[in-house]
């Protein structure tokens, strides 16, 4: 069965500490005369009488400690008292005979404070329920609804850890909302699922803050986990700071990102991978802090990158592509601004595509401002089978059925480009009776086909590379049901800089 919970420093501070030779009625709170950290119970009186000394205090739930003639209950933090019997710091409720289960509700006033010395674990603890019903952390206005209601919840809230590590445990699914947490510590940073059965950690309306000048982390990971962080910052203290967005051996991020921004010291390259994969999806945040790099590429191991909706600094490394030895990690932005220009971009160790607004087909593709044109620069790293630069997919609807069509793709380079240096590959539903997708390429017939120059084209820039080519992509198809057209142009000659226009013409 759910509980709730409360917690308040500020509703402990009003708790009378225990009394020796003290008349003690039923119903009377009391907290030990030195509480310490993560020790900041509440007692209540069971069995009236007179107190002698300070009893050894038992640390369970509703576990029962004796002076004199007065018997006191372990009630730390129960729903039936409110917050009179709140505790004085969240780890009580969690480090010592942890009081949680699934699906329990935990109330933090948003006057709360408290800092812990050592290292800390919070989420579902390390004893806490495994399962997938989730436990809640809110922030709540105490001088509200008891129990809280939905106009009592506010942000406020705060939670501070100096010690070797912040860690969020999820055995169980959690949900923060509207907590500050600070890390200011020299050791770690905020660790994230140190867990065999690691769950998802959610941050609402929250800060996470490396509130430290030292290197440490955000999301040190030790297990595979996924964190979803909404209308959240994050905060940082020094430019060697970074987020880290996979581990050591087999672990796997997942990293949702949805509103918030950088704050405080912007880091110097905002996403560091480890050594394994990771996911990262970043949507309507503003990182423009970051002047640096974005991100760090993963080395041997390969990370996939979405920044969606985002506002960037203008001059900021998207990807690093510094002794990168793989050919998966990619890098995509999408509907970004760069405080002056909406761009989407692909990085990958096959190169770059970007945004250009210069070199453009007339009558070409078009958005809000203008006309724009794919640039494609492609590295030493390129192969035209293995490892191509790929462009954005581009999508068009197709009615007609039955009869070969021709897709088409305008280009424009410095120099003739063959049918094995770039190409054109297209899915589209070509298969009777089924939705099931066909594809078709413009590379040569197989591997040991002669090449081809690509079909020239008459088509007119509004401004061109010097020397300039004008050539087009070219497949045909015959599509057997009216629906998508998808096509990829894929660059396979290594240091290569072309031009696309990113429609497809179906003729």
């Amino acid at each position: 069965m759910a509980n709730d919970w409360y917690c308040s420093s500020a509703a402990y501070s009003s708790v009378a500490a225990f009394v020796a030779s003290h008349a003690y009625s039923i119903g009377d709170f009391v907290k030990p005369t030195a509480p310490s950290l993560k020790a900041q119970w509440v007692f209540r009186c069971t069995t009236a009488g007179t107190s002698s000394t300070e009893p050894s205090w038992n640390t369970a739930n509703n576990g029962t400690s004796t002076s004199g003639g007065a018997t006191f209950t372990n009630v730390t933090g129960q729903s039936t008292y409110f917050w009179a019997a709140a505790a004085g710091d969240l780890a009580t409720i969690m480090t010592t005979n942890n009081r949680l289960s699934g699906g329990d509700r935990i109330f933090i006033s948003s006057d709360h404070t408290e800092t812990q010395t050592a290292a800390t674990n919070y989420g579902s603890g390390t004893s806490g329920p495994v399962g997938y019903n989730v436990i809640q952390y809110i922030s709540v206005n105490r001088g509200g609804s008891t129990p809280p209601v939905a106009a009592d919840v506010t942000s406020g809230a705060t939670i501070i850890c100096s010690g070797t590590s912040l860690t969020f445990f999820a055995e169980s699914p959690c949900f923060y909302n509207g907590i500050t947490w600070q890390y200011t510590g020299t050791t770690t940073g905020f660790n994230v699922n140190v867990s065999s059965s690691s769950k998802t950690q959610y941050f609402s309306n929250c800060v996470m803050w490396l509130n430290t000048a030292s290197t440490v982390v955000m999301f040190q990971p030790n297990s595979p986990y996924k964190v979803t962080l909404e209308n959240t910052s994050l905060k940082f203290g020094s430019a060697n700071q970074r987020i880290f967005t996979n581990a050591a051996t087999i672990w796997q991020a997942d990293i949702a990102w949805y509103g918030g921004s950088v704050q405080g010291t912007a880091p110097t390259t905002l996403f560091v991978p480890s050594a394994t994969a990771g996911v990262v999806t970043v949507r309507g945040v503003d990182m423009s802090p970051v002047t640096g790099t974005l991100v760090a590429n993963g080395g041997a191991d390969g990370s996939k990158y979405l920044f969606d909706s985002c506002k960037i600094a203008s001059g900021v490394v998207r990807y690093s592509t510094t002794s990168v030895a793989n050919c998966y990690d990619e890098v995509e932005l999408i509907n970004c601004y760069d405080g002056t220009n909406i761009i989407s971009e692909r990085h990958h160790p096959a190169g770059d595509v970007t945004t250009e607004t210069t070199i453009t087909l007339s009558g070409g593709a078009t958005d809000d401002v203008g006309t724009y044109s794919h640039k494609m620069v492609s590295t030493a790293n390129c192969d035209k089978y293995v490892n191509p630069l790929c462009g954005f997919w581009l999508d068009i609807e197709n009615t007609a059925t039955g009869s070969s069509k021709t897709a088409t793709v305008e280009i424009i380079s410095s120099a003739t480009l063959n049918n094995d240096d770039i190409s054109l590959y297209l899915q589209y539903e070509g298969t009777s009776g089924s939705s099931i997708a066909s594809f078709v390429s413009s590379l040569p017939a197989t591997v040991l086909t002669t090449a081809s120059a690509v079909t020239s084209s008459t088509a007119t820039w509004n401004s061109s590379p010097a020397t300039p080519q004008r050539q087009k992509l070219q497949v045909t198809f015959t599509a057997q049901h009216a629906g998508r057209v998808r096509g990829q142009v894929r660059l396979g000659k290594a240091s290569t800089t072309v031009y696309i226009d990113p429609r497809i013409v179906i003729s």
